[in-house]
């Protein structure tokens, strides 16, 4: 089962999306190619889940070069570099959309964070994005993977003009 939504229409039976939670975001992360793997060591732990889409304007063109800056929990609902135990960019990273404006990137589900100081974002694992394109505004969220066995989900970003 896929589970699909996109920035201006989410609905209670598919990923949801919210703000994005700047509380665990570090700069300056790797580059990724469209097809990407988040976890920076194989057999990361946890649930795998697959998030593919397409980043469009508000016209429909989709936006090739788009760049998606991607982080989120691990399976503990720890960030990387705010815990020693855990590499710098694992679960983190910035995924440039290919010619299509497409993305697929290969993660786990995250676990709600236990130490976040905002005690609303500690109530279900989601991860945060920001998508940039030049020419449009930026756009930061949270994807929230839905409950359940759904291991893909899908999501459609859409940028508006500066």
């Amino acid at each position: 089962m896929t589970s699909t939504s996109t920035t201006s229409a989410p609905h209670v039976d598919r990923a949801s999306l919210d703000h994005v939670d700047r509380e665990f975001y570090l700069p300056a992360q790797r580059v990724l190619p469209w097809k990407a793997n988040l976890a920076a060591l194989p057999g990361e732990p946890g649930t795998p889940l697959r998030i593919t889409g397409v980043v469009r304007s508000r016209d429909g063109d989709t936006l090739s070069g788009a760049e998606l800056e991607v982080w989120h929990a691990d399976a503990d609902g720890c960030y990387s570099g705010y815990s020693v135990e855990i590499l710098r960019n694992n679960l983190r990273g910035i995924v440039v959309t290919c010619a299509g404006g497409r993305f697929d990137i290969s993660t786990i589900k995250p676990a709600p964070c236990e130490f976040s100081s905002i005690p609303s974002r500690n109530e279900v694992g989601h991860i945060n994005v920001i998508v940039h394109a030049r020419g449009y505004r930026s756009l930061g969220t949270r994807v929230v993977p839905p409950p359940g066995a759904t291991h893909e989900m899908s999501c459609e970003f859409v940028l508006d003009p500066l």
